[in-house]
């Protein structure tokens, strides 16, 4: 496990094929920082899922726009911040990813659901998920105790 105090700043444009290279990057910090394969997989799972939310519905018809991360990681606390300038999301989004998505019928694809998982998704791996827009931007804050993976 991670002691040490780090923190790392990363931007990209709004667009599609650099969701991939964000999920890398996160991957590879993860490690760095000390943290479990598990723990790794579900950072890098939250941090595409969020990275692809913005591109598709904050920013897109704006892909010239940057995005922005932040991760830090003290102790056993990794910390990421994602910070755009796009269309916030819904104020009850992140409050209704409540799971309930996940309760569907596996033997009747009629009960799948197409979309909407992504919030849910990110909030079933990390330990904490906070959300805030105002006229300056949005700021999703994602954290991870990593002794908890």
């Amino acid at each position: 496990m991670a002691t040490s105090n780090r923190s790392i700043r990363l931007s990209i444009k709004a667009n599609l094929s650099s969701v991939g290279i964000v999920g890398a990057v996160f991957r590879a910090l993860s490690a760095e920082f000390g943290l479990s394969v598990v723990a790794c997989t579900e950072v890098e799972l939250a941090v595409v899922e969020a990275t692809t939310n913005i591109v598709k519905y904050g920013l897109a018809h704006r892909p010239e726009e940057d995005i922005h991360f932040s991760v830090s990681n003290e102790g056993y606390i990794l910390e990421v911040m994602i910070e755009d300038k796009g269309t916030p999301m819904p104020s009850e989004a992140l409050a209704n990813a409540d799971g309930s998505v996940f309760d569907y019928d596996v033997d009747n694809m009629d009960t799948w659901p197409m979309s909407g998982m992504g919030l849910s998704l990110i909030k079933a791996v990390m330990n904490t998920v906070e959300y805030h827009a105002d006229s300056q931007g949005n700021i999703l804050r994602m954290v991870k105790n990593t002794l908890s993976s």
